[in-house]
């Protein structure tokens, strides 16, 4: 009788530690998680837009064409309109109708272009997309100018361009890529090239723009590494002498 006594005491002790099918699951302190929708990231490639406006065939085409694909321009200014494209600014140049250049201000890999393909294949070393002042040079070649480099008063900005004229081969392409020397690296640049011509011209000289050279060498090493924010490609971009 104590045995089946005792052995009931313990069978009671081993429900009461175990809580029974009644009992309650405490709270977690885990908060339940929730589904958040994260946008995607903005490409960092150019747009499908971008691909069809930059094309060689788009030189010499209508401009009601490429409108079928832009838009109406944004403004006009002189020969140029601008355009908005997918968050990117393209300026296209043209007389009665036609386009005679295309390109992009704010020149990002996002709005970005071809340049390789506007010149012939044979160069040794083919512009990239998103280049340097440097890659143009090594790619083409050309030449370093400036529309103001002392007293340049504070109108506008002054821009400095690397313009390369292109051959039969290339159809008589020209390429255009400019920035301001708002802000270093780029002020840096200008203030070093600048200098350096009045130390051998003079300062009238260089006011003038009446120089027996540009120091093509010190240009180049000054500006190469720097990416330019406008680039264009085409005809009647470079001014004829005279």
């Amino acid at each position: 009788m104590k045995r089946v006594l005792w052995l009931g005491l313990l069978c009671l002790a081993a429900c009461s530690k175990g809580g029974g099918s009644a009992s309650v699951a405490a709270p977690s302190s885990t908060p339940s998680s929730s589904v958040v929708a994260i946008s995607p990231p903005l490409s960092s490639a150019p747009s499908a837009k971008l691909a069809q406006i930059f094309t060689p065939d788009m030189l010499g085409a209508n401009l009601a064409y490429l409108e079928t694909i832009t838009g109406p321009a944004f403004k006009t200014e002189g020969d140029d309109r601008i355009y908005k494209v997918d968050g990117c600014t393209v300026v296209i140049g043209g007389a009665k109708g036609k386009i005679d250049n295309l390109g992009v201000e704010g020149y990002s890999p996002r709005c970005s272009f071809n340049i390789a393909q506007y010149f012939a294949g044979g160069y040794q070393y083919p512009v990239p997309n998103d280049p340097t002042f440097g890659d143009i040079k090594r790619g083409l070649g050309g030449d370093y100018s400036a529309d103001c480099l002392v007293d340049c008063g504070n109108a506008a900005d002054p821009v400095v361009t690397l313009g390369y004229e292109g051959s039969h081969a290339d159809n008589f392409n020209e390429l255009v890529a400019e920035a301001s020397p708002d802000e270093d690296p780029m002020l840096g640049a200008y203030a070093d090239w600048s200098q350096k011509l009045v130390a051998k011209f003079g300062e009238q000289a260089v006011v003038d723009n009446n120089l027996e050279d540009n120091l093509d060498a010190v240009a180049s090493k000054d500006f190469g590494p720097i990416r330019p924010t406008t680039i264009r490609v085409g005809q009647n971009l470079i001014a004829v002498p005279g």
